[in-house]
């Protein structure tokens, strides 16, 4: 009698201990969520850190992830294949220079306002970031990185040619002057790098020249070009002679973006660059030795101050069959917790969100975040409209026809603008 009943005991827990071990798994036909997020920018090199990220989120929700890191330069060509055949990912980072309202525009994205009205955070976003985002009065995503752009700059360098590295330059004809003395082409040391590929980030580089030289891309409103000016011709002119004329810039400036130039100056090869906050890790990480030589100030101007905003949002695809999942995610992932071991590990990029600016040591305590978030709040963001990516790639070709010497600065200026109309629909 006692042993039946010790049969039976001892049958009831591995029966219970059966059925625990069954519900973790998940039954039949009540499969475990999996979520696909596709990854891009300059974070996608922290790879340790999203392998973190991602598994303690799978942890905490009981969500796979399957996740890609996919590099900038072939990023956009991949979402827009994945989204025209309708298999994109459930989640995806959009640049935001303007990916957001162009993936809106086509339907492919899902409105996040009701989303973002419940979620308690939403008033730590900087609010400049959400006209980047934005389309026909909806918010399509949640900003999670940003930057400004800035003057990176070698210490080494600077010192090596006589130069003060606590003096950086101000103007555009201090530029140039310090641009000439760190050059040397024997060596293979440039003074400042112009970023000339056909990317994004070439559009950027000249939008810093053309507002520092006091003028702008498009009219209010975004109905036409606004650069075929004296000032936009100053400013192409200038960027582009940087190469031709004063040839600070490398032979391959035409294939070079930042990115290229941020590991020579890494190396002590190239003493001056645009850069941002993105730059710190992996500056760092392309050369250890560079740790505490170099810095960041305002990028020289000619007649104001200028810098122009960027940074990345994750967006849900409207066809994703996980909304909830993909939320919790994009949520999860701009945390305050997230961000603060995000920043206290790698030290950069910005946080979109404005408390773990101003509470993270990091970010207090170092004299080049005090020149970032300074600027922050006054640059300039691309006009988030649906034609933006046509409106950086004729800009993008402008700049690239005057380096070729396929064109004068004065003749490309005008193609670039005529393309820039024809794509708002102006001509």
């Amino acid at each position: 009698m006692f042993k039946n009943k010790v049969i039976k005991a001892g049958t009831i827990v591995t029966v219970m201990l059966l059925l625990a071990a069954f519900l973790s798994m998940g039954s039949p036909g009540i499969a475990k969520e999996k979520l696909t997020v596709w990854i891009g920018g300059h974070v996608v090199e922290e790879e340790a850190g999203w392998k973190k990220i991602v598994g303690d989120f799978e942890a905490k929700y009981n969500i796979d992830v399957e996740y890609q890191l996919i590099g900038f330069e072939v990023y956009y060509s991949k979402l827009i294949v994945a989204f025209e055949a309708g298999e994109p990912p459930d989640v995806c980072f959009a640049d935001l220079g303007g990916w957001a309202p162009v993936f809106a525009s086509h339907g492919w994205l899902e409105p996040l306002d009701d989303r973002l009205d419940a979620w308690p955070d939403t008033n730590q976003i900087w609010e400049n970031l959400w006209a980047t985002v934005s389309y026909k009065g909806k918010r399509y995503g949640l900003p999670w990185f940003t930057d400004d752009r800035l003057l990176l700059y070698n210490h080494n360098m600077f010192r090596d040619a006589g130069l003060d590295p606590d003096n950086p330059p101000v103007k555009w004809h201090d530029l140039v002057g310090d641009a000439v003395l760190m050059t040397d082409p024997v060596k293979g040391l440039y003074g400042y790098g112009v970023s000339g590929a056909m990317s994004e980030i070439t559009t950027l580089a000249y939008m810093i020249f053309l507002y520092g030289a006091g003028g702008e891309v498009l009219t209010p409103g975004y109905k036409s070009a606004a650069f075929n000016t004296p000032e936009g011709l100053e400013a192409l002119r200038f960027y582009t002679d940087l190469f031709l004329k004063y040839k600070v810039s490398p032979p391959a400036t035409i294939s070079y973006t930042e990115d290229d130039y941020r590991t020579m100056m890494a190396q002590n090869r190239v003493a001056m660059a645009i850069g941002g906050p993105w730059s710190i890790p992996l500056i760092e990480a392309a050369n250890p030795a560079i740790k505490g030589n170099y810095g960041f100030a305002l990028h020289p101007y000619l007649k104001q101050e200028a810098s122009v905003l960027g940074g990345w949002a994750t967006v849900i695809a409207k066809e994703s069959r996980r909304k909830d999942a993909a939320w919790k995610f994009m949520s999860y992932l701009t945390g305050k917790d997230v961000w603060m071991w995000w920043i206290d590990k790698y030290h950069g990029p910005m946080p979109t969100r404005k408390d773990v600016c101003l509470e993270s040591p990091v970010l207090t305590q170092d004299p080049r975040w005090k020149m970032i978030i300074d600027v922050f709040p006054t640059a300039h963001v691309r006009a988030p409209i649906a034609e933006w990516t046509k409106i950086s790639y004729a800009i993008q070709s402008m700049v690239q026809k005057v380096l070729s010497k396929k064109m004068s600065a004065a003749e490309a200026l005008i193609w670039g603008a005529s393309e820039v109309d024809t794509a708002l629909g102006a001509k």
